[in-house]
């Protein structure tokens, strides 16, 4: 009975620590990808491709299943580009979200 209990607790930790993993570091690859989008020689669509390149090289099954978007926008009177990246979040054993997540990433567009 108890090991049964410990079992389902540890498959949950690590259901949220992938979780939480798979998170920090599509964020991060999306913040690099509106970076590079942002400068004054690249546009918003090569801030995409950079976030997709990170993504393939550094997720589990690389950027399959993951859908990376780019645009300017506006926020507070100032112009940035905004990357966005959805995904389905990763299950560990029988139970789990199967949910989409999406993280967004903005940098100042220095051409303005």
């Amino acid at each position: 009975m108890l090991a049964g209990l410990v079992s389902v607790l540890m498959l949950a930790v690590m259901q949220l620590a992938f979780g939480l993993h798979l998170h920090n570091t599509a964020t991060a690859h999306v913040v690099e990808g509106a970076r590079v989008g942002a400068r004054a020689d690249s546009t918003p669509a090569d801030g995409a491709r950079r976030a997709e390149e990170l993504m393939a090289s550094s997720l589990p099954g690389g950027a399959s299943g993951v859908s990376v978007t780019s645009s300017r926008t506006t926020v507070g009177g100032i112009e940035v580009v905004e990357v966005s990246a959805t995904m389905r979040l990763p299950i560990v054993g029988p139970l789990g979200p199967g949910r989409q997540m999406t993280v967004v990433g903005q940098a100042f567009a220095e051409d303005q």
